[in-house]
């Protein structure tokens, strides 16, 4: 592929792009999974309560589109993600995707949303959709769908951002608004630069390099379990991880002392846990990076984000020691963002690429996800901006229901199922969520120590004076 740097391919004429080193691990997972599975998608779904200028957010929207190339992707072979499949390309289309409107009435808004949230998107036309609900005639619900490939989480702040601005520089230009929106980077540029064949060179390099320092950490040899009772369809189990708003004051005002992220502190905490259970010196945990690593990409729409494996040495002499090594070993990681992760698993686990997909877990025992929380504080809230001429804006939580979905093969299933995962989140100034684990393969008991372990090491984290 001989793209020059920075150029524009149309939907049609030039090849194909290949991949984004950022959308490589959503597409490895998206294709561990049959082809009838639940789609990994987003959404941002708003209720406008007010006189909504349809006009103005129709035009609003095709301007985003137009500005970020993302969203005009899409796959250019195939009706879709087929798990024995390889990449099949991925073009641009010239003009971004019309606003559909539909009306409901307003019993049915809940149900009639919820039908299209259920619609699956065509990626052979567009990663993504938008869609106007009108149930009144001050009411309305814009759906706006996104597939994984093209959107990530800091996405939706930036869309709702870009939204508002957009709308009241339509309809009320003098109204008063926050900073203006920065220029995006080229979506298709950043791919074209990847291409450069001194970048492909220093990429597998570096890919060859990390995959020897996970193998050293076993991320080859997953966590002891019955491997032979693991099914396509998994089935998940939860243990409980909570602490009071008190004990997470203490363990923010540790992580303060100690010149690391609250996230190290957890990784830290589980890292340890899991390798005591699973009598293990060393292990290697999955993150993740939000992937955006110039000024311009942080105003653009798109995936960036990625799970990056994080090598972690589980002996240490002290507290202090072991949490600013753990801190070491996730900045070391974040620089390998823009490695693929195909690349760097197939090395790992001595397979050729595109035989079979990779799940995003398969490098790592434990990930670790964390929301709500910025470095050493709890993350502001991200309503929609204020809107003129009485428009309230808000978010809804809608989402219809999909069957568990079932994995394309049994080197995927056994991935996901070998691997620990926690789910962790800032709600009201305490720290709540869950550790995950599938039922077949992981002893319930033995899952239960490790939420023991974690516990009473956060504990002694947060006491004065240790």
């Amino acid at each position: 592929m001989n793209h020059q740097v920075g150029t524009r391919p149309p939907s049609g004429g030039l090849a194909p792009l290949p991949l984004f080193s950022r959308q490589d691990w959503c597409w490895e997972w998206t294709r561990s999974y049959t082809g009838d599975s639940t789609p990994i998608e987003s959404s941002e779904t708003l209720l406008f309560q007010g006189p909504l200028d349809t006009g103005a957010l129709r035009d609003t929207l095709a301007e985003i589109g137009t500005r970020h190339e993302a969203l005009r992707l899409h796959l250019v072979a195939g009706a879709g993600p087929d798990p024995s499949a390889v990449w099949p390309g991925q073009g641009l289309r010239p003009e971004p995707g019309p606003l559909d409107t539909v009306r409901a009435a307003p019993r049915d808004r809940a149900a009639e949303v919820t039908r299209v949230l259920s619609r699956p998107l065509d990626l052979t036309d567009r990663m993504t959709r938008t869609t106007l609900v009108r149930t009144a005639e001050e009411e309305h619900v814009l759906v706006a769908q996104f597939h994984h490939l093209i959107f990530d989480s800091a996405s939706h702040r930036l869309f709702r951002d870009l939204l508002a601005h957009g709308y009241r520089e339509r309809v009320a230009p003098d109204h008063g608004s926050a900073r203006r929106p920065g220029e995006p980077a080229s979506y298709t540029g950043l791919i074209s630069r990847e291409l450069v064949p001194e970048v492909r060179s220093s990429v597998r390099g570096r890919a060859a390099a990390l995959a020897g320092e996970l193998r050293a950490y076993g991320a080859a040899d997953p966590l002891a379990g019955d491997a032979g009772a693991v099914v396509a369809e998994a089935e998940f189990g939860s243990l409980p991880l909570a602490l009071t708003a008190e004990r997470t004051r203490l363990l923010l005002r540790r992580s303060r002392a100690e010149r690391v992220t609250l996230h190290t502190v957890l990784l830290a905490a589980l890292g340890h846990a899991v390798a005591t259970a699973y009598e293990r010196d060393r292990l290697v945990c999955s993150v993740y990076t939000h992937g955006r690593t110039s000024a311009s990409a942080r105003e653009t729409l798109g995936l960036f984000s990625t799970v990056v494996p994080v090598p972690v040495d589980t002996e240490h002499r002290s507290l202090p020691e072991f949490l600013k090594a753990v801190h070491g070993s996730v900045r070391r990681a974040s620089d390998s963002a823009d490695l693929p992760f195909s690349e760097i698993a197939s090395r790992v686990l001595d397979r050729p690429p595109g035989d079979g997909a990779y799940y995003r877990s398969a490098l790592t025992h434990l990930e670790l996800r964390l929301s709500g929380v910025t470095g050493w504080l709890p993350e502001e809230p991200n309503p929609v901006s204020a809107l003129p001429s009485g428009l309230a804006v808000t978010p809804q939580d809608l989402y219809p229901e999909h069957p568990l979905p079932v994995f394309a093969g049994p080197e995927q299933a056994l991935a996901c199922a070998s691997t620990l995962f926690a789910d962790l989140e800032m709600v009201d100034g305490a720290l709540t969520g869950s550790l995950w684990y599938e039922k077949h393969y992981h002893d319930a008991t033995r899952v239960a120590r490790v939420g023991e372990i974690f516990l009473h090491f956060i504990e002694r984290l947060s006491e004065d004076g240790v």
